[in-house]
């Protein structure tokens, strides 16, 4: 679509060009100039959205032993400034909005993961929140990664998991 726009907007410019040479007055197209600035913008935006879903993505393989939760706090921070300096227009957006989200759930999560990664955490802690999530964690099993945390129902249960280990 946007390289469809790109050859549409050069031959806008070529003819603008040549009505300038033979003196002719300039022709607009607001409605191509408006159809411009939005790609543009979301360009910005799905640039953004992938970076985040990819690295998001790649979190849910990192072996549950080697979870380093302050740099994905930094990455999810940098990842909620770059959504701040976005342009206004974008954020109204329902694909802005998706990407909100995405940042702040992750970002609601971090705290929790952060107490679940706690080396004090011992079995008991962890049958309990199994018990209050209704949900498994193999916690012994040899491909054990953040992805088998995740799956689990932890927002919905968050205060419930943080008076657990508590």
């Amino acid at each position: 679509m946007y390289n469809r726009f790109d050859g549409m907007w050069r031959k806008l410019q070529t003819y603008q060009s040549g009505e300038e040479l033979f003196g002719l007055p300039t022709t607009d197209y607001p409605d191509l100039a408006q159809i411009r600035k939005e790609l543009n913008l979301l360009q910005k935006l799905y640039k953004l959205y992938n970076d985040v879903i990819d690295r998001v993505n790649s979190y849910y393989d990192i072996p549950w032993g080697e979870v380093n939760i302050e740099e994905i706090n930094n990455e999810l921070m940098e990842f909620q400034n770059r959504c701040r300096k976005l342009p206004k227009g974008l954020k109204e957006w329902p694909a802005f909005f998706a990407l909100k989200k995405t940042i702040d759930d992750f970002n609601d999560m971090c705290p929790l993961l952060e107490l679940m990664a706690n080396r004090a955490m011992k079995p008991r802690h962890w049958q309990r929140i199994m018990d209050s999530l209704k949900h498994t964690f193999e916690l012994e099993s040899e491909g054990f990664c953040l992805k088998n945390i995740l799956e689990a129902p932890l927002l919905q249960h968050k205060e419930d998991i943080e008076v657990t280990i508590m």
